[in-house]
């Protein structure tokens, strides 16, 4: 299978745009024609995907908001991969999954090979250290998979245990690049393994990530509802690619009349204008 990065890298340039659309279902949110429950949810979602699809590079599924759901809100989420495959965008599975080896092996088994939940990259914790996250490097060698390990998150308490420059952060990232020796693509220099850090990071410290991680992927969260700049994230592109920016509830929510599509369509349209 290709390599992960390359694929990111088409997906990217086919669209101009290294904006995933970040699903958050939130029933209490929905235009009054969605039941609040998981058909809703996805109903809701197939409706704002196939109004953005064309300014996005991919989705990016916030499990917690489908696993409130049990069953069903599972099966919404294989719905909405298919749905991505069909429209030939990268699907991420946002659900920071870790877990001591033999259970990452089943994790990743479960997210990143063939199958119901099948995705092209999810989020992990990397805190339980190498043998929690190797599983998940051998699919990224094997079968063109990739993860975002979190590094540096955009909530407000994070640097309790992050900490800053010179802390655990900087430890992760520097695994990062370890592990990408051998998922690195000779033809865009970028790596199947990208890192999680906030678009809310004090002044500097994308810089000093993207230094740290010179072949890394960041998927950049925060610029939107939480505040972000975009313009940080999109300087520390190489090359024009490197970062992908996940807008969620400002598109989702742009408007909870009848209009809600075409509203979603027209914020995620001025993302698109300042990133392209």
């Amino acid at each position: 299978m290709q390599n992960f990065s390359e694929r990111l890298e088409e997906a990217v340039r086919e669209k101009n745009s290294c904006l995933l659309l970040g699903l958050d279902p939130n029933p209490e949110k929905f235009p009054a024609q969605f039941s609040p429950d998981a058909s809703g949810s996805f109903e809701f979602c197939k409706a704002i995907l196939e109004a953005t699809e064309s300014l996005v590079c991919g989705i990016k599924i916030q499990m917690a908001y489908f696993e409130v759901f049990g069953a069903k809100g599972i099966e919404a989420v294989e719905k909405l991969l298919s749905l991505a495959r069909e429209k030939n965008l990268i699907a991420i599975v946002d659900g920071k999954r870790n877990d001591i080896g033999s259970t990452a092996e089943v994790y990743a088994r479960a997210y990143l090979e063939d199958g119901p939940l099948a995705c092209d990259a999810m989020t992990v914790n990397p805190l339980l250290g190498t043998d929690g996250i190797q599983p998940f490097v051998v699919r990224c060698e094997k079968d063109g998979r990739g993860i975002f390990v979190l590094v540096r998150t955009s909530n407000p308490s994070a640097q309790e245990f992050q900490g800053g420059e010179g802390e655990l952060s900087v430890r992760i990232a520097e695994k990062i690049e370890e592990w990408n020796i051998t998922t690195q693509s000779p033809k865009n220099q970028f790596a199947s393994i990208g890192a999680v850090l906030g678009a809310t990071l004090p002044d500097g410290m994308l810089k000093f990530f993207r230094e740290e991680m010179p072949h890394a992927w960041l998927l950049c969260p925060g610029v939107g509802a939480q505040g972000g700049s975009m313009n940080e994230v999109l300087s520390v592109r190489k090359n024009g690619i490197g970062v992908l920016i996940p807008v969620s509830r400002s598109v989702l929510y742009a408007s909870s009349g009848e209009d809600f599509a075409e509203a979603a369509r027209e914020e995620m349209q001025a993302l698109w204008e300042m990133q392209k």
